[in-house]
């Protein structure tokens, strides 16, 4: 059956390697939502101007969710999947947050995806069903300090997939959150070369240290999700995906013995 995802943060890394991975199976049509109109306009050019409608916008505008409804109707008549892509990473711990910071941290990573979910819950309901998928993110369990108001807000993106999941399993919309571990992607690739001053093999250096030898990549997660989407997950909802090598709460040996 040919199907239709909204995908934000589509302009690059998770979103657009998400929409390429749907279109190459049996999605006919995505629609992919960024603030960056020149990125969209590479995805839309490389995925197919027919199978891809882009929407530059800002999520955090009232009437961006509305709008990125009516395109994917306009454009493919229906709405069958969105995925919650879109994050704010900056980096801000408990004791230098600002009211302005916080305010936008929760604006793009809770907010945003709250007002997306509902808007596309009303036209699956009405086509009897559909699947959301929330990219959150392992620091949802408490995270390193100066990530402390991201970790909040993808804790406040788990919870809130959760409870979306029980209010609508009747209704056969399904809802997950995928926890997700270290991925190499383009901004996070500009995030630790520039901020974090590390060399430009960053990635290479770090995954060697990981138990399975890599990072996670963009195609990944993108496996992931479309297994989420596929008929082998059809009875399965409010599931959060720790999608990590290393499992959350235990040790090879406790932190406080390691060796100075």
């Amino acid at each position: 059956m040919a199907r239709v995802a909204i995908i934000t943060g589509g302009a690059q890394g998770l979103g657009a390697a998400i929409a390429r991975s749907f279109l190459a199976n049996d999605f006919t049509g995505c629609v992919l939502i960024d603030r960056n109109a020149e990125g969209l306009a590479a995805v839309q050019a490389a995925l197919g101007k027919d199978a891809c409608a882009v929407l530059a916008a800002d999520l955090t505008a009232t009437g961006t969710p509305k709008a990125a409804v009516d395109l994917a109707l306009s454009t493919f008549g229906r709405v069958d999947v969105l995925v919650n892509a879109a994050g704010n990473t900056e980096r801000w711990s408990i004791d230098d947050v600002t009211p302005q910071a916080f305010d936008k941290m929760f604006d793009v990573n809770v907010k945003a995806a709250t007002f997306m979910m509902q808007a596309v819950a009303r036209e699956m309901r009405r086509a009897g069903g559909g699947v959301v998928i929330n990219i959150a993110s392992m620091l949802s369990y408490g995270g390193p300090p100066n990530l402390g108001i991201y970790s909040a807000s993808k804790a406040a993106l788990v919870v809130l997939s959760r409870n979306a999941a029980n209010a609508w399993k009747r209704e056969g919309i399904r809802v997950f959150a995928v926890n997700l571990g270290w991925v190499a992607t383009d901004g996070e690739h500009r995030l630790q070369t520039e901020f974090h001053k590390m060399p430009p093999n960053w990635a290479d250096l770090i995954g060697r240290r990981m138990p399975f030898g890599r990072l996670l990549t963009s195609q990944d997660v993108a496996g992931l999700c479309q297994f989420l989407v596929s008929p082998p997950a059809q009875m399965m909802t409010g599931a959060v995906i720790d999608y990590e090598q290393m499992p959350t709460g235990v040790f090879d040996s406790h932190p406080a013995l390691a060796p100075e």
